[in-house]
């Protein structure tokens, strides 16, 4: 006598909870949307920073590691001692060497000209015994030069000296780095360098991933219940079913907008020998892209090429169109049975789920995955190997990101939806047999 109404408060207390679980869901998409978008920002400040243009194709990085270098071997040249008589040694046969260069180029001008006053200067510094007398204060001069190096104003001014040349030869041979965007984001987060915007950068983006995934943890929750409710409640009804339809939207719109795949490229390491000292860069990023289904349909439609736009047609269409085609028609056919007869309905219904093209997204995306791994550690490897002194790691920090698997959680919340949906029309359709 008391089944009915006890069914039916039954009924209202699932249908409360489905509506709560619904509007959890909604704010969870919403926040993790907004937290992904303020990860990609702070994402692509980072990648900014550690692009290869600000390191190793950057001259300005290899100055600066130049002049470490010169400052430390002018620091260690200390001329005392068996440093003092080798570098003595040196100097002495370098001046010997020189001063007999040239008065072998001052006679063999004078005899090409063989006119009476070049044989006069040949003859004269013959007599003179000029050069000889060069030679013979050649100690005395080698013991200043030495003098001279041990000087720390003398050390300073060389140096000084060196680094204007190197400057001025790298200014009029390559291209300057235009730090515009550089400086923008050090100035963005307050920061004196690179290192230190990369540590800001680093603790904001552990916050956001933790925020995002306390976000991400609500919504698998909610929908593991959904898919409990699915699974066990026998009494399925349009209402169930709408909710059902709602919760799989979100996690469409999640599948569809958040980035799918990171494409990360970079070397970890690369160093080589100078004068006996390292010249290393580090985290060189070679490659970045992050794109969502939507940002790489858009860039393909707005390509212009016939091929490329064919391409993303079909990424729109059974990425986007068809899923979203396919939730209407459910509702459609829950709320008006006439269309189950209606063929295109019971398609889109119950059978294009198999043209979702989840498996083709899964292998294009592992197949770039996988080779471009391949194609930046072939080229790096090349470049190493053709230089001895040079040391090349290589990394690929490339993950599938969180669209692949909502938009792959969507293809399977819907599967068991259509499951749903046939059983309450044939539950309805006996219902009216029996009548």
């Amino acid at each position: 006598m008391y089944t009915k109404p006890i069914q039916v408060s039954k009924n209202h207390i699932l249908n409360s909870i489905l509506v709560l679980l619904l509007i959890a869901i909604s704010f969870a998409t919403f926040f993790s949307y907004t937290f992904e978008t303020e990860k990609r920002t702070l994402t692509a400040d980072k990648i900014e920073l550690s692009d290869i243009k600000y390191g190793m194709f950057n001259i300005d990085a290899w100055e600066e590691q130049f002049a470490e270098i010169i400052t430390k071997k002018l620091k260690e040249l200390k001329l005392t001692g068996d440093d003092r008589k080798e570098a003595r040694v040196k100097i002495r046969a370098f001046l010997y060497e020189a001063i007999e260069k040239f008065e072998t180029t001052y006679k063999s001008k004078n005899d090409q000209k063989a006119s009476f006053s070049s044989l006069l200067r040949n003859a004269g510094a013959d007599f003179f015994e000029i050069f000889g007398e060069l030679k013979q204060h050649v100690p005395v001069i080698t013991e200043d030069i030495l003098d001279f190096l041990e000087n720390d104003e003398n050390r300073d001014n060389i140096k000084k000296y060196i680094l204007e040349q190197i400057n001025t030869y790298t200014d009029g041979t390559f291209q300057k780095i235009d730090y515009t965007t550089y400086n923008n984001i050090l100035s963005k987060y307050n920061a004196a360098s690179a290192t230190d915007c990369n540590t800001s950068i680093a603790k904001k983006l552990e916050i956001t991933n933790g925020k995002q995934n306390l976000v991400h943890s609500i919504l698998i929750i909610a929908f593991l219940c959904i898919l409990a409710m699915m699974l066990f409640l026998k009494n399925q009804t349009n209402f169930k079913i709408t909710v059902y339809v709602l919760a799989a939207f979100h996690l469409l719109i999640l599948g569809v907008f958040l980035p799918m795949i990171a494409i990360d490229a970079r070397i970890s390491s690369m160093e080589l020998q100078l004068m006996g000292e390292p010249i290393s860069f580090t985290n060189q990023v070679l490659y970045y892209k992050s794109k969502s289904i939507m940002e790489v349909a858009k860039v393909m439609l707005l390509q212009g090429e016939l091929k490329v736009l064919l391409v993303g047609v079909l990424v729109l269409l059974f990425s986007v169109i068809f899923p979203v085609s396919k939730l209407v028609a459910s509702l459609l056919l829950v709320f008006k049975r006439s269309f189950q007869q209606n063929k295109i309905i019971r398609f889109l219904v119950f059978k294009s789920g198999k043209w979702s093209m989840a498996d083709v997204l899964v292998v294009a995306i592992f197949m770039a995955y996988i080779g471009f791994t391949g194609i930046i550690s072939s080229q790096l490897g090349q470049l190493e190997n053709g230089i001895e002194s040079l040391e090349i790691l290589t990394t690929n920090q490339s993950e599938l990101q969180n669209g692949f698997f909502f938009f792959m959680g969507f293809v399977i919340f819907s599967i068991f939806i259509s499951q749903m949906i046939q059983k309450l029309l044939d539950k309805s359709n006996t219902a009216i047999k029996s009548q």
